[in-house]
C-alpha cells in the first residue's frame, strides 16, 4: 500500500466511524484506485493527494462536531474559507479533503454536514453520482464510489472549467473510458446515464468529446494482449 493509499484508508476509518462514510460517494481522481477492483488489469493512474466526498443529502448526516476532532488525531487540520464558508482538512503532507454536494434552491455556496460543523460546497453536476455509483470492499470497509459512467460524464461535463487541469482530465476520461468500452455491462450504463441527461447537458458533453477525439460508445470485445 503506496502513503497516500494508508492516509486514505485512515480518512476512511475516521468517516466511516463518525458516520458519515456510508453517506457520502467518492468522486474525482481517486474513483480510479477503486476501479481496479472492477476492471481486470486496470491500472490506477491517481496524481493527486487531493480527496473528495459527494454528500447527496447534507441534512441526513447524524455525526456531530467530533468529526472535526477526530479528523484533527489523525494530523488533519481544519481550514474554514472566510469568503464560502467551505470547510477542507489538511495534512502536514498536503492530503486534502473536501466534502461536495449539489447546487441548492437557494444558491447558498454551502451546506452543512448535520450538526458537524463542516460545510459542504455546492457546485454543479454532482447530482449525477446519487443514482450512479458502485460499492467496493476496500480493506474491510464498504465505500461508495462514484460508476466509471458518471466518473467519465462528470468529468466531460466540467472540463470548460478545469483550466490547468484539462489535459489530465481528457487523458483519465480516456484511459477510463477504454475500460467501460471492453465491457457490455459498464458500457450499457453509460449510455443509459447519457441518455437520462438534459439536453444541454448532452450538447456540452459532445461538444467536450469532439474537441478531445473521444468517442463515448466505442465498443471493444476485448483488450489487445
Amino acid at each position: 500500500m503506496i502513503e497516500n493509499e494508508k492516509q486514505l484508508k485512515e480518512v476512511l476509518d475516521v468517516l466511516n466511524k463518525e458516520g458519515i462514510l456510508t453517506k457520502s460517494i467518492i468522486i474525482g481522481s481517486w474513483c480510479l484506485l477503486f476501479y481496479k477492483y472492477i476492471f481486470e488489469n486496470f491500472e490506477p493512474t491517481v496524481r493527486t493527494t487531493d480527496i473528495d466526498f459527494y454528500v447527496p443529502n447534507p441534512k441526513s448526516i447524524k455525526a456531530n462536531d467530533s468529526v472535526i476532532s477526530s479528523l484533527k488525531d489523525i494530523n488533519y487540520d481544519m481550514v474554514h474559507d472566510s469568503c464560502t464558508n467551505r470547510t477542507s482538512f489538511i495534512s502536514p503532507e498536503g492530503f486534502e479533503i473536501e466534502f461536495l454536494t449539489k447546487l441548492n434552491r437557494n444558491q447558498l455556496p454551502t451546506i452543512q454536514l448535520g450538526n458537524t460543523g463542516i460545510h459542504a460546497e455546492s457546485i454543479p453536476y454532482v447530482e449525477i453520482f446519487a443514482g450512479s455509483y458502485i460499492e467496493v470492499n476496500y480493506e474491510g470497509i464498504l465505500v461508495k464510489v462514484a460508476s466509471p459512467a458518471s466518473y467519465v460524464i462528470q468529468k466531460l461535463l466540467i472540463n470548460d472549467d478545469r483550466k490547468e487541469k484539462k489535459e489530465k482530465d481528457i487523458e483519465s476520461i480516456k484511459h477510463v473510458l477504454f475500460y467501460v468500452n471492453v465491457s457490455r455491462k459498464y458500457l450499457d450504463e453509460l449510455v443509459e446515464l447519457y441518455n437520462s441527461l438534459p439536453l444541454k447537458w448532452k450538447k456540452k458533453i459532445d461538444l467536450v468529446a469532439k474537441n478531445n477525439d473521444i468517442n463515448l460508445f466505442q465498443y471493444v470485445y476485448k483488450i489487445p494482449e
